[in-house]
């Protein structure tokens, strides 16, 4: 009956081996661990830009019919002082946008991946900020209905600024582009 537990042992202890080295483990043939190229065949390569998107624009307060039947348009501009509620949010003055997508095609539209940006004809950027009234565009546009999103962009100072308003209501969609002068 002793048997039994030393078998047993014998192979556990047998079991119990050390992983081999890294070092002491052949590479495959044909191949070396330390001087490996990448393929010469550029063709190979993947992308390394985005595509082009189409771009539609218009004055800030006129629609923009994009080809793919969805119509955008910017329904208010307005500014807000936004206060910090959480650690790492800002203070200070921000654009508030509404824009609405209306679905003129015969079947609905995604807006999930919607993308609003706002920057100044001197190169500012309008900073996106979840804080304050910001209600991005999301969901479904059925066909013939409309949806309204909210955007906040940090922006200092505001007053008499020419800016362009970029919506992209899904992503590789047509870009709805907006100009004009903030009051």
């Amino acid at each position: 009956m002793l048997v039994a537990p030393l078998v047993a042992l014998v192979l556990v202890a047998a079991g119990c081996t050390a992983a081999p080295d890294a070092a002491e483990t052949p590479a495959p043939e044909g191949t070396s661990t330390t001087d490996w190229t990448p393929p010469a065949d550029t063709d190979a390569v993947g992308p390394t830009e985005a595509p082009t998107l189409t771009e539609e624009s218009g004055a800030l307060d006129a629609p923009v019919s994009l080809s793919t039947d969805m119509v955008v348009k910017v329904d208010k501009i307005s500014t807000t002082t936004i206060k910090p509620e959480t650690p790492g949010e800002y203070a200070g003055s921000a654009v508030v946008v509404t824009v609405s997508v209306t679905n003129d095609s015969k079947k609905a539209q995604s807006i999930d991946s919607a993308v609003v940006n706002l920057t100044t004809d001197d190169g500012d950027v309008g900073v996106a900020t979840t804080a304050g009234p910001n209600e991005p565009l999301s969901g479904e546009v059925a066909a013939g209905a409309e949806a309204t999103g909210t955007y906040v962009f940090m922006l200092d100072p505001i007053k008499g600024r020419s800016v362009k308003i970029s919506v992209n209501y899904a992503a590789g969609e047509p870009v709805a582009t907006f100009a004009g002068t903030l009051s």
